[in-house]
């Protein structure tokens, strides 16, 4: 049978899918680190491996409000739940999960109390503190629990791989992974309570704390939430938080001005906080100038009126600010509105206005003084859901028509061409579809992989949303051109849902377009995708069309690469026709001129004759894979290729020259940070080892595999256990 993790995909090797050979059931579960197992030991034993790095303690609170005042019952209310709690934990009697469901009106300041009482406790909380924005309410793409607990279940450690795709499954992990450890998770912005049930853990040791604009009622009905709801600050609350921002002399200055502000903003905190922001920029500007102003704007009244419309009680404080911009900084902010994401840099920024990059950053320093938006890190910026509702707004009122498509297309050049420069950092030999009409922004460029990796995991959720914004909008060249150019990075991190979902996108763009080359590359992308998670029969299908659609357009690209995978699908049942399909795939690759695919090929050609005992042959083929590599300067592929011939040397007697190529692939692996090769080659040496006799060594190689794999949660590391548990 030939090994699947030895035949990666046309753009990254898959090896998350090689065979799991069956053996001894010697299984170890829970957490634990390096494990042996030996019979009887005579002499001294040495056995290295590496302690797997102990987590950091999760601390996922984001900054809390500065300045914050008032709430003090609210605050005492919560105090009184935890220390509760935590008599009850003492007395050996502790009580189910406590929620604390916190509601409200929006911008009645509700994530504000979460997060600043949250900070004051966490230290109470020893395991560390979980945050999750739902966007319940928000103008951007709801998240649903299934999303959610993908990102904690990622952040709690859980291999991509390992994350169930049903809903139930990921909340069951979910519990698991938290049951027993004391820790604070805050769901911020919940629509519903079936939002956040999944999302509770079970375990008596940890405390969640909810906002939401709903009732949760039902949450409170059946899993005991205790609710609390804000009400609007009192006059004196009100006048005491604008006098910690702009200080008691400036209020007491003009007592009755600053009334007047106080009762235009509705006593909102949010809305105060932001006007606020505002008059610090305007030191010299009287508040009853300010005042006058709110009065005085037809938007504004309608805002601060009592019409029971949620985003209007906002909507003046925003006016204000907005009204006092700068004209370029005013753009800027319109623009931010049809940025489809959620947080973004200033690049983005840059590229969607049209603006050189400096300039932008003063622009959004502008917007971050007003308190328009939200710096998160040095370069990067997060406008609030209630302030993107406003700029949406404001976009559509002041922008020409037909301008919401113009800046979604440059946010997607920019998109496409940066994430065209990660993938290359990664691997250099991907063949890209043109860009040429993408090519008037300014992308990043990566020294390093780990450059690109890291900018690709910032901005993954981004793309995935310029995707299907540009398929709403009916931008089909962008719907599938994005997807074809970034795909090899969502199967780098196995991101295997937004992965598969971006390709169906580019699919359907392309066909609506008519354009076959469209098709033919993401239905090879979709196809990896699809036999990635072992759906064989499914991707076949993919590869099949690809085939016809690559054929028809002459992408001798997507024709070899859709042969290559239609010839490893077939290696299980229909050897004869594999080895045909296979050495099509070299043919029709040599004729486009595409050195890697042919490399790539010619690997699982070896592969193919490594199985069927023809070892001189697929020593050659590997070999010339090697060789090819090399001189096209792919050193992540050449590493690959070196563990494919280490193989064959293995199964050949040959030990020393297996060991060496193992040795110089896990050195590439390492240093490109591809824990999966380092595993891989590792095992593949701890075999060698043990069909040589030369047990020590083979419980070196195997452990420290083992380690790598329990520290993946990969299922192959129960297929290393046995073999170590079998070594005599």
């Amino acid at each position: 049978m030939a090994d699947r993790g030895t035949n990666p995909p046309a753009d990254c090797a898959d090896g998350a899918n090689a065979s799991r050979a069956g053996g001894t059931d010697n299984s170890i579960h829970g957490d634990v680190g390096a494990a042996v197992q030996a019979g009887a030991i005579h002499g001294d034993v040495h056995i290295s491996a590496g302690k797997p790095e102990e987590p950091a303690v999760l601390r996922q609170l984001p900054l809390a409000a500065s300045g914050f005042v008032n709430r003090s019952a609210e605050l005492s209310l919560l105090d009184s739940l935890l220390s509760s709690w935590e008599r009850a934990a003492a007395d050996g009697a502790p009580e189910a999960v406590v929620i604390s469901a916190i509601g409200g009106a929006p911008g009645i300041g509700k994530t504000a109390l979460a997060l600043h009482w949250a900070h004051r406790v966490r230290s109470r909380f020893p395991d560390g503190d979980l945050y999750v924005n739902l966007h319940g309410h928000g103008p951007g793409p709801r998240l649903d629990a299934a999303a959610a607990l993908e990102s904690l279940l990622r952040a709690l450690g859980v291999a991509p791989e390992r994350i169930p795709l049903d809903l139930d499954g990921r909340a069951a992990l979910f519990r698991s992974r938290l049951d027993g450890r004391r820790m604070l998770i805050v769901l911020d912005d919940a629509v519903s309570a079936a939002q956040v049930r999944p999302l509770l853990p079970a375990s008596p040791s940890c405390l969640v704390l909810v906002t939401s604009r709903s009732t949760l009622a039902g949450l409170v009905a059946r899993e005991g939430a205790r609710r609390m709801t804000l009400e609007m600050l009192s006059v004196d609350e009100s006048l005491a938080l604008l006098r910690e921002h702009l200080g008691a002399e400036r209020i007491g200055a003009e007592p009755e001005a600053a009334r007047a502000l106080v009762d235009h903003c509705a006593r909102l905190p949010l809305a105060l906080r932001v006007l606020a922001e505002r008059l610090n920029e305007l030191p010299d500007t009287p508040l009853s100038t300010v005042a006058a102003e709110l009065a005085a704007e037809d938007e504004r009244l309608d805002a601060l009126g009592i019409t029971g419309d949620e985003l209007s009680d906002v909507r003046a404080v925003f006016s204000a600010s907005y009204g006092a911009l700068p004209d370029e900084a005013a753009q800027v902010f319109r623009i931010l509105g049809a940025h489809p994401g959620g947080d973004f840099t200033a690049a983005l920024c840059a590229a969607a206005a049209g603006l050189p990059q400096a300039r932008t950053r003063r622009l959004l320093e502008h917007l971050a003084g007003a308190s328009l938006i939200q710096r998160l890190a040095s370069d990067r910026y997060r406008m609030h859901d209630l302030l993107r509702v406003y700029a949406v707004e404001r976009f559509r009122a002041e922008e020409p028509a037909g301008q919401e498509a113009a800046v979604l297309g440059r946010i997607g050049a920019w998109y496409a061409t940066s994430a065209r420069n990660a993938v290359r950092a990664v691997l250099p030999n991907f063949r890209f579809v043109d860009l040429g009409d993408y090519e008037h922004v300014e992308p990043p460029e990566f020294a390093s992989t780990a450059e690109a990796l890291a900018w690709f995991t910032a901005e993954r959720e981004n793309i995935v949303q310029t995707v299907r914004a540009a398929r709403d909008l009916r931008l089909d060249d962008l719907a599938w051109r994005l997807p074809a150019t970034v795909y090899p990075l969502f199967e780098y991190g196995w991101y295997w849902a937004d992965w598969r979902e971006i390709h169906l996108v580019g699919l359907e763009a392309a066909r609506s377009l008519g354009d076959r080359h469209g098709e033919a590359r993401n239905l090879v992308g979709l196809g990896d995708a699809e036999w990635s998670r072992g759906e064989n029969d499914t991707a076949l299908g993919r590869f099949e069309a690809a085939l016809a659609a690559a054929r028809e357009a002459g992408d001798g690209w997507s024709e070899g690469f859709a042969l290559r995978q239609l010839g490893v699908l077939r290696l299980d049942h229909d050897g004869d026709r594999a080895h045909d399909l296979l050495w099509e795939a070299v043919e029709v690759f040599r004729g486009a001129g595409e050195r890697r695919g042919e490399g790539m090929a010619l690997l699982s050609l070896a592969e193919y004759e490594r199985e069927h005992g023809v070892l001189e042959t697929a020593e050659r083929r590997a070999r010339a894979a090697v060789d090819l590599f090399a001189g096209i300067a792919d050193t992540w592929t050449t590493a690959w290729a070196g563990r494919t011939l280490a193989g064959i040397l293995a199964a050949s007697g040959r030990l020393e020259e297996a060991v060496a190529e193992y040795r110089s692939a896990i050195a590439v692996f390492e240093e490109q940070q591809n824990l999966e090769g380092v595993a891989l080659a590792r095992m593949g040496a701890g075999r060698a080892y043990a069909s040589a006799g030369r047990t020590d060594e083979a419980r070196a190689q195997l452990g420290a595999a083992l380690d790598i794999l329990h520290s993946m949660e990969d299922p192959r590391a129960e297929e290393v256990e046995a073999e170590i548990g079998a070594l005599e």
